[in-house]
């Protein structure tokens, strides 16, 4: 499982930015890294492997740029990072790692990364001469050292939600259910699998990501199913 695997928050962390993609831990997202300073970032990524181990290769943040809260009315200005940036971040990221990796013959990768943890930006390092790609110095939202929580109950309200026939036909509600079944799929993780797999709205996606509290989010899982 994605808990596994350490990270050192100490050091700062690729960020990659991009509208309309909220990635959650223990979800997988495919990325096509095509732009020239993501191709960098990867391949400095990869080069930290050791023994030819994708899991040891460097983790990647992926960030959420504020064009999707300007669509959705949504406020601006303290919840930002660096505002005056062009490109302007929220604050919330999901911190993955490569899990899957090819390499393409033009330069070009594709990768999936596979949430790792929630943390937030403390400050931004902007790209120089050698390094074409933004890096962040970030903190856990969750301590990542505590055992996650039970959630008694959360499990059954999640599958007697899904057997409901409005819900049954939902993309995604049979793989969510089989999910429930597997005794290797802890609640904690069950819940980010559910809220990346049946909640497509990006907003509430995004405060998923950011609420640091378990049992807020599977309130807010509940209440959107």
């Amino acid at each position: 499982m994605a808990e596994t695997i350490s990270l050192d928050f100490g050091k700062p962390i690729p960020v990659v930015p991009l509208e309309g993609t909220v990635l959650l831990p223990h979800a997988v997202q495919a990325l096509h890294i095509f732009e020239p300073r993501y191709r960098q970032m990867v391949e400095h990524c990869l080069a930290q492997m050791q023994n030819g181990n994708i899991l040891t290769a460097g983790p990647i943040a992926l960030g959420c740029l504020v064009g999707s809260a300007r669509r959705y009315g949504e406020p601006l200005g303290e919840s930002l990072v660096n505002p005056p940036h062009p490109s302007p971040l929220r604050p919330a990221v999901c911190v993955g790692k490569i899990v899957q990796h090819q390499r393409l013959g033009d330069g070009r990768h594709n990768i999936l990364l596979q949430g790792v943890c929630r943390a937030r930006i403390r400050a931004m390092l902007e790209a120089d001469g050698a390094r074409h790609y933004r890096m962040a110095m970030l903190e856990p939202l969750e301590r990542v050292s505590e055992p996650p929580p039970t959630l008694p109950g959360v499990r059954g309200a999640i599958k007697e939600l899904l057997t409901r026939p409005h819900l049954q036909r939902l993309s995604g509600a049979e793989t969510v259910l089989e999910w429930i079944a597997r005794k290797d799929v802890p609640t904690h993780a069950l819940l980010e699998l559910v809220g990346f797999t049946l909640i497509n709205d990006e907003r509430i996606r995004y405060r998923l990501l950011a609420e640091a509290d378990p049992k807020a989010r599977a309130t807010m899982i509940r209440g959107e199913l």
